[in-house]
């Protein structure tokens, strides 16, 4: 082999290395920009439906959201009835917290509360399905939206009979009646303790053991007891 042969090869070789690692740097570029994409942070606003898990169905591609709250802003008058809205998703549909990063559908708990971005302008009824979902965000709840159905509403106190799935709550209407009849002026509510939700009722209010009978006012939790008898004893001292 001459110098002029061997030269060519060489020159050859070498644009041949050039154009291979040219390559694998604009791959790395596609990649690092469709990430960025995903990774950047969604504008929010009080028109951004925003909701709490119900349900997903994978095998449809739907999520159902309880929008009770969003479809209620800036009204007056709200009523007590549940307004859910079905969300579907696609293969482009990206799932991210609200600092940006990546989440993942299985990751999600029921009682999340999650913000959907739509690929078109759709109606704000309480009712039926919506198009498919740009981005479905999900979001940090603050304390008191994770005790909301706990909370007070008004002035009067609630209560509360916090009890084990799968168990009988200890006490009914007529156990009320006959020892705490003022616990109806502010509502009674009997909820079931449901472990793997995105809410964890024992560890917000630091509680070990059920069932317990509570009483709330507007910012949290005010009273607490397994007996009614303690609670009927309470009303009286605070009377």
């Amino acid at each position: 082999m001459n110098n002029r042969t061997y030269l060519k090869k060489l020159i050859i070789g070498v644009l041949i290395t050039l154009v291979l690692l040219s390559g694998c740097g604009i791959v790395q570029k596609k990649y690092s920009n469709s990430t960025n994409t995903q990774a950047t942070n969604i504008s929010l606003s009080e028109d951004t439906m925003t909701g709490h898990l119900l349900n997903i169905d994978t095998k449809k591609r739907e999520i159902s959201l309880d929008i009770s709250k969003w479809g209620n802003r800036g009204k007056t008058e709200v009523d007590d009835v549940m307004h859910s809205k079905i969300i579907t998703y696609n293969e482009n549909t990206v799932f991210q917290n609200e600092h940006g990063s990546d989440v993942h559908l299985k990751d999600f708990k029921k009682g999340e509360k999650l913000a959907v971005l739509e690929t078109s302008d759709t109606t704000s009824s309480s009712n039926g399905t919506v198009s498919n979902a740009n981005y479905i965000i999900q979001m940090t709840m603050s304390k008191e939206e994770k005790l909301d159905r706990f909370l007070a509403k008004g002035d009067n106190l609630h209560t509360v009979v916090l009890y084990e799935e799968g168990t009988t709550p200890p006490y009914d209407e007529m156990d009320f009646e006959k020892h705490a009849p003022e616990s109806f002026s502010g509502g009674i509510s009997w909820v079931r303790y449901v472990e793997g939700l995105a809410v964890d009722y024992k560890e917000e209010l630091g509680i070990e053991k059920l069932p317990l009978v509570m009483v709330f006012d507007r910012k949290g939790m005010v009273f607490k007891t397994a007996s009614i008898k303690q609670l009927e004893l309470w009303s009286e001292e605070k009377h």
